[in-house]
């Protein structure tokens, strides 16, 4: 059953018992196809450029991708070089620490060895620890005069152990470190097979 029409307004009503039929305020299909083609017409007009359009934005969107991607490139390598600098910071100051703990070892007289066992990160702290290991090890700083001009050959000579090499002695004859003492080492190491 199909529903009554309301007719609109301000239209006479129809004559009871015609067989007209009533198509006042009904479109034809005619009419509705061109009402159709005008709006879609205008539509039409409306994005007439649209593929221009997309286009440029594909090409702005790929050119910011381009650019984006140096960005991230320059930042990416900016951090690396970053992390680099700070490794190498931290290593120069792990080395300056070290060289901090053996002078302060070698000024109270305690043996480079103990070295791992000297705690703190500044000069202070480091000669802190190690005046606490010093005495720990009953270990009494040199006098002056006794480690003035020690070069570290001589405590290569208390060692009766030492293998020299030939290089070794060549090196301290033209370093002028040759001394009676150390000469008397290679000596005796001679007679006990200890130089190669």
């Amino acid at each position: 059953m199909t529903e009554p029409t309301i007719p609109p307004a301000g239209t006479p009503p129809a004559e009871q018992g015609g067989n007209e039929p009533q198509n006042e305020g009904k479109l034809t299909q005619a009419e509705v196809d061109a009402i159709v083609a005008d709006r879609l017409a205008r539509e039409r007009k409306k994005y007439a450029n649209y593929s221009e359009l997309k286009k440029a934005s594909e090409e702005l969107a790929e050119l910011k991708k381009s650019q984006m991607t140096e960005v991230e490139k320059l930042k990416a390598e900016l951090a690396e070089k970053d992390a680099l600098l700070q490794s190498k910071d931290q290593e120069l100051s792990s080395l300056k620490l070290e060289r901090v703990k053996a002078a302060k070892l070698a000024e109270a007289g305690v043996a480079a060895e103990w070295i791992d066992s000297v705690s703190g990160t500044t000069e202070e702290e480091v000669a802190a620890s190690v005046t606490k290991l010093a005495a720990r090890l009953k270990v009494e700083p040199p006098k002056a005069a006794q480690g003035a001009g020690q070069t570290g050959i001589q405590s290569q000579v208390k060692n009766s152990s030492k293998i020299w090499t030939q290089s070794e002695i060549k090196e301290l004859r033209l370093s002028g470190h040759l001394t009676d003492e150390v000469m008397a080492e290679i000596k005796q190491a001679t007679a006990e097979g200890r130089v190669q």
